[in-house]
């Protein structure tokens, strides 16, 4: 909205800017005359001349018009482009963080000893089975990649 409204406003001054220039015109001893944004020191003549650069042509009004109306819309297309991509991203994190969540969640899960988690030994104690092991490194797994995939969102 910002741009479209600065672009607006620089065009309109710069396309119908109808405010006359003064310049002087000084003539030196030997008759040369020179023309310049401040009198000459030392001209025998000088004085302020007006150059009034009109009204453009209704073409070239209607033309920078058209020109003004294409870069606002370029402009929009840009900055809904840019909105679209930031709400993406934004959606995609919040996606993202919830999935870090969810899989910190199932490694709690995870490390809770249930039944058949145990199993006995000789001596008479017991030790976590290979799948209680496999179970919580998937888990610690899924929660790393989780992590890597919110630090690349971000």
């Amino acid at each position: 909205m910002l741009t479209r409204n600065l672009i607006a406003t620089v065009l309109a001054i710069t396309a119908f800017q109808t405010s006359a220039e003064e310049v002087h015109r000084s003539v030196d001893a030997e008759g040369n005359v020179t023309f310049s944004d401040a009198p000459v020191a030392g001209a025998v003549e000088s004085d302020t001349v007006r150059i009034d650069p009109g009204t453009p042509s209704p073409g070239r009004q209607a033309e920078s018009q058209q020109r003004a109306a294409e870069m606002i819309d370029a402009a929009n297309v840009d900055q809904q482009q840019r909105d679209a991509a930031s709400q993406k991203r934004q959606g995609s994190r919040a996606a993202t963080k919830q999935e870090l969540k969810d899989a910190e969640a199932a490694l709690e899960d995870a490390r809770v000893v249930g039944e058949g988690d145990r199993r006995g030994t000789a001596g008479g104690g017991s030790r976590l089975t290979p799948e209680y092991d496999e179970r919580v490194r998937g888990a610690e797994e899924d929660v790393e990649r989780a992590r890597q995939q919110l630090q690349e969102a971000k």
